[in-house]
């Protein structure tokens, strides 16, 4: 998975007593993998390998450092809004990095995907994220019909809900995460991917901004 990745050294890994399932990848300078026990005992070898790399995705990306900083806000949120001004100020800043976060994590779903190869085993990681292990009531196509219409409503109201409901969390829904990354793999771009079509690190001093990169930002 390592090689996979190309990552140069792979971070340390723990297994913590945990019955949510969840996983992350936290530290400063050297980041560290901590996965709950519960993905352990209720994930099989594919899925396994798709979390895992995932958290790699994180930990190659720089994510750490920022996810370690939202957590210690996190920890600080009510020291700091007993401050006079502290809560408004710290709302911006927390508002800002739960929303990077969010992003980080299609991100490093991407990077799960191309570890572990297979877009059946990423959806039904996401399945299980979202049912809490148990898939026996559920179905991909169904899941993934209701990833696709609370992406495309318009309605007004539904808009705001979507942005109350999410604005005090570091992980998109289960659903949006399988959506995303099966827009991705339509794209052609994790094809090209696979065919060795990817910008590489020796490339980086000469490397542009694309001209949509630059009208996203």
């Amino acid at each position: 998975m390592g090689s996979v990745l190309d990552a140069g050294e792979l971070p340390e890994m723990f297994v913590v007593a945990d019955p949510t399932l969840n996983a992350r990848t936290i530290g400063m300078a050297r980041p560290i993998i901590v996965i709950n026990s519960a993905v352990v005992d209720l994930f099989d070898e594919d899925e396994l390998r798709f979390l895992i790399g995932h958290e790699l995705g994180h930990a190659l990306s720089g994510h750490a450092v920022y996810r370690t900083l939202l957590d210690r806000l996190l920890a600080l949120t009510g020291v700091l809004a007993s401050v006079p001004g502290g809560g408004i100020g710290l709302r911006v800043i927390l508002a800002a990095l739960m929303e990077w976060a969010r992003k980080s994590e299609l991100s490093a779903d991407r990077a799960g995907l191309l570890a572990t190869q297979d877009p059946a085993v990423a959806t039904r990681v996401h399945m299980k994220l979202a049912s809490g292990g148990d898939l026996d009531s559920l179905d991909v196509t169904s899941f993934l019909e209701q990833a696709a219409e609370y992406a495309e409503t318009e309605d007004l109201r539904d808009s705001v809900l979507k942005v109350l409901l999410t604005e005090s969390r570091t992980h998109p829904f289960a659903v949006v995460r399988a959506r995303e990354l099966r827009l991705w793999v339509d794209s052609g771009a994790y094809t090209a991917i696979l065919g060795g079509e990817y910008p590489r690190r020796e490339d980086d001093d000469s490397a542009t901004v694309s001209a949509a990169a630059q009208e996203a930002a």
